[in-house]
């Protein structure tokens, strides 16, 4: 199993939306709290299930994590409490004991016990998750307390961060889709040593698995049972409704009865409902200065600005010529104009990217020396070097076209995801800036994410765009680049190393294993970025510098602009938003709730 945090991208998929559906037909009322759910359309048919890509089944209202994460870069393992109501590590953090909600109850009255929590350990394993932060065992203490280990020798420095957001379903409900000997799968699937019998055991164990978890996706529970503050009432193609859950732990702080997620088609129609004053709160969507405008001033509509931790860049696949050349990277660097790509493509929640260094600007200067700094190109528009370089390597312009060492015109597609409008708007850009150098180059639209992931990772497309930097650790931020892109993954515990000649295990960038860098040092970027997994926050300094350098020198990636967070809230209906609070405004209305925030102004 591949650890989740080198390809992590559920928070991403949030950057932009696409789906199918109609308008809802529920009118606002006093208490009835009306958004989109963040993370996917409405899937009429799908299973009332959170384990399914587009189940029925949404964070925070009836879906429940253990914990929410405060997003914190000071403190990854700051979280505000879901079902777990509180935890604690032991001294090295590889063994965590949650002790859960006293009052907690599913939807049908019984209570959420730790038998659910280990069940649901167990259903994780069949999804990859559990695997993903080295969870070993699970021991029941009580009915309320459980206990949480690591794989005996792991040490994952994210290993309470990851496990207090799983998600947590009713043994009653799942053990049945589980054969009774799970643990012993999952503990005979966990040998990573050389005796070949436990090694074949492990090989059928793995596989079982996998096979158990394309039937948990597919489970079908005839009811929604929730331990949250919603529970699902009703379901249609324009929105899904959901009624306030008597037996939520903390019902007396819900001040909303209902809450009506509106289905959308893309952007666009999100947009509309703001533009309408139809939703009491929406997610970040990209838009185009002139929308926000028409969204702000709508009465009452409010932006709210909180810290993001994602880039956008263009990213090349080093198997592909001529893009294997450093100095024709850095020469591209040098023909696109950032700020005018940003201006035009992500102009409300972008940045321009001072730097390509994999890690977002407000990040770097936490983590980059003035020396480091000073080593490191801003790649700043330079028509004039880019040519030199070109020239230098064997190619020639003729005509006011560039033709390659090879002889052949220089043409490039550059692929871009359908409803990724700054994406879309950002390849256009580009494709104009190259072809205007002499590059003859066209924006390619993917038809979904998807896809487009499963074609980087088979190799099929030489520049595209990609997002990284993310997330706050810089183990996520570093394995954007050189994690799974990279063909680095964790296979029993070791860091392994896959070249772009195996096109089944996604190592679509390229990059030699071992870098020299100009201060005369020579790097292995996927250990520097492996190690980062398990150093202490405060050992992590020198290897960050040497990724920064490192993605500075070899510019596997081109970094464009940096996203900012923008949410809308609208205080017609509704009035104590977590506003002040970003950490808790990341997270998904139903976590507001369930803490107290959003009151009916009706109620005060």
């Amino acid at each position: 199993m591949k650890r989740l945090s080198f390809f992590m991208m559920g928070a991403v998929l949030a950057l932009s939306v696409t789906a199918c559906g109609n308008t809802s037909s529920s009118s606002n009322t006093g208490t009835q709290f009306t958004t989109v759910y963040y993370y996917h359309p409405i899937s009429p048919g799908a299973p009332k299930n959170p384990f399914n890509a587009t189940g029925n089944s949404f964070t925070s209202f009836d879906k429940m994590q253990l914990a929410w994460s405060a997003d914190s870069a000071t403190n990854l393992n700051k979280f505000y409490p879901g079902l777990a109501q509180k935890w604690s590590t032991n001294a090295n953090g590889t063994t965590a004991t949650i002790e859960l909600q006293p009052n907690a109850k599913w939807s049908n009255g019984k209570p959420v016990t730790a038998n659910d929590v280990k069940t649901s350990m167990a259903v994780a394993f069949t999804q990859g998750t559990a695997q993903s932060f080295s969870l070993g065992s699970v021991k029941v203490l009580s009915q309320k307390k459980v206990e949480l280990s690591q794989l005996p020798g792991s040490k994952y420095n994210l290993f309470l961060h990851d496990l207090l957001q799983q998600t947590v379903v009713p043994d009653f409900q799942y053990s049945g889709q589980l054969p009774k000997n799970i643990w012993t799968i999952i503990q005979q699937s966990q040998y990573s040593g050389t005796d070949k019998t436990k090694a074949a055991l492990a090989t059928k164990a793995q596989g079982e698995l996998t096979a158990l978890g394309k039937k948990i996706t597919q489970f079908a529970p005839q009811t929604d049972i929730s331990a949250g503050p919603f529970v699902l009432q009703r379901l249609n193609p324009g929105e899904a409704y959901l009624v306030k859950n008597k037996y939520f732990y903390a019902n007396s702080k819900v001040k909303v009865d209902s809450v009506s997620l509106r289905n959308y088609t893309g952007n666009q129609q999100i947009w509309n409902y703001l533009t309408s004053g139809q939703l009491d709160a929406a997610p970040f969507t990209a838009m185009p200065q002139n929308v926000l405008n028409n969204i702000i001033r709508v009465k009452n509509n409010q932006k709210v600005v909180s810290p993001s931790y994602v880039a956008a860049s263009l990213a090349f696949d080093q198997n592909f010529y001529p893009y294997g050349n450093t100095n024709v990277r850095k020469a591209l660097a040098y023909v696109i104009d950032r700020n005018a790509v940003q201006k035009i493509a992500e102009p409300v929640v972008g940045t321009p990217a001072k730097y390509t260094d994999g890690m977002i600007d407000s990040v770097a200067k936490n983590w980059i020396d003035p020396s480091t700094q000073s080593k490191m190109d801003p790649y700043n528009l330079n028509i004039s070097k880019a040519t030199s370089i070109l020239k230098k390597e064997g190619f020639k312009k003729t005509n006011g076209k560039w033709i390659m060492p090879d002889g052949k015109p220089w043409t490039m597609n550059i692929y871009a995801v359908d409803g990724f409008s700054d994406w879309i708007q950002g390849a256009k850009v580009i494709s104009t800036e190259l072809t205007n150098f002499g590059i003859d180059a066209n924006p390619n639209i993917v038809s979904s994410f998807a896809q487009y992931q499963a074609d980087l990772a088979a190799q099929k497309y030489a520049v595209g765009f990609w997002l990284d930097s993310l997330g706050a650790s810089m183990y996520t931020a570093f394995g954007r680049i050189y994690g799974l892109p990279d063909g680095y993954n964790v296979v029993g515990g070791k860091l392994v190393h896959y070249t772009q000649k195996d096109k089944t295990q996604g190592n679509w960038i390229g990059l030699p294993e071992t870098l020299k860098l100009a201060t005369g040092e020579t790097v292995n970027p996927g250990e520097l970025t492996n190690e980062l997994n398990t150093l202490p926050v405060s050992q992590q300094r020198s290897n960050v510098q040497k990724l920064a350098l490192t993605t500075n020198e070899y510019v596997p990636v081109i970094e464009l602009w940096d996203y900012v967070n923008i949410q809308f809230v609208n205080t017609s209906r509704f009035t104590n938003f977590p506003v002040h609070d970003m950490g808790l405004m990341n997270n998904q209305p139903g976590v507001w709730m369930s803490l107290g925030y959003v009151n009916p102004k009706s109620s005060k």
